[in-house]
């Protein structure tokens, strides 16, 4: 996510030399087209092997991949765009609107990322507790809860478009932000904890005999799992550096001069995400992995 903070891809002192300049975009760019390579080969193995859409916490990957690639198609290229601008024509360049439709543009995908990852916590949660209940929801209930987060994830970026048009304050809208960061969060990491937990305590409690009957099935959603909670851990590590210090340059205006450099290693951290969960479902999915191997053969 973004804001109007100096975490901006421009360079205050306006000192940068131009082979830097040229180092900064060439990462970005690197960065971009493994993002694209990537959720395209994600959604490509998801459309070609049906039998990974059985489990239907797949359709939030899907999901997820989805977002990715808005990022390696819009976001990042108007980010590199607007970095040479900026390098060339100055701070004016953050004036325009190109500019404000790249903050929106950030700030919903990234929003559809982390809404993504809560509602996946949330589902695993309701699968590990109520797994009775859970196996009678239908495919339509999957579809409104994408729809619902892609409509929030609009409904947050509107906020910052109505900012940028002085329709509402820059207080409000930090505060809607960080509060729903905030939130996501905590629902992730609370409802992880009571899944391992959970899982912990009926692995404990079940005997030899009926556990081998349930092997399989245990194993399964045990790996769904170990899956889902590593896509998360590397989202927090990823994004909560970035969005720490927007939150402290937000509260704290004396700590606003960050160095250009610093930025922009906290948005390599930041993008860099959009790429890193292909690379977990190569590891993790085996059933993935394979289709994955089909297809660059058959390319």
């Amino acid at each position: 996510m973004n804001n109007s903070t100096k975490l901006q891809p421009s360079n205050p002192s306006g000192k940068m030399e131009f082979a830097e300049l040229v180092a900064w975009c060439t990462v970005f760019t690197i960065v971009d087209i493994a993002i694209v390579f990537g959720n395209s080969l994600t959604i490509a193995v998801f459309y070609i092997n049906k039998r990974l859409l059985r489990t239907r916490a797949n359709y939030f990957l899907i999901n997820l991949a989805v977002a990715d690639m808005l990022v390696g198609t819009i976001a990042l290229p108007m980010y590199v765009y607007l970095l040479a601008s900026a390098w060339k024509f100055g701070h004016q360049e953050y004036k325009t609107s190109l500019y404000r439709i790249y903050l929106v543009v950030d700030i919903f995908v990234g929003c559809a990322s982390v809404f993504t990852l809560t509602i996946i916590a949330l589902e695993r949660l309701f699968c590990v507790s109520w797994p009775h209940v859970h196996r009678k929801m239908t495919l339509n209930v999957y579809y409104m809860q994408l729809g619902l987060l892609w409509l929030l994830s609009a409904m947050v970026a509107a906020l910052r478009l109505m900012y940028a048009y002085k329709l509402l304050t820059i207080n409000f809208f930090m505060y809607v932000l960080i509060s729903t960061f905030a939130v996501s969060l905590s629902v992730i990491c609370i409802a992880y904890t009571i899944i391992w937990s959970e899982m912990k305590f009926r692995l404990k409690k079940k005997g030899k005999q009926k556990y081998e009957k349930r092997r399989s099935s245990n194993e399964q959603e045990k790996r769904l799992a170990i899956i889902l909670s590593t896509v998360t851990v590397v989202f927090v590590f990823t994004w909560l550096p970035f969005h720490v210090v927007n939150t402290i340059a937000f509260f704290c205006q004396g700590c606003r001069n960050f160095a250009p450099q610093f930025a922009f290693v906290l948005k390599v951290f930041h993008f860099g995400n959009s790429f890193v969960n292909p690379i977990v479902y190569s590891f993790l999915v085996p059933e993935f992995k394979r289709t994955v191997k089909k297809l660059l053969r058959r390319r």
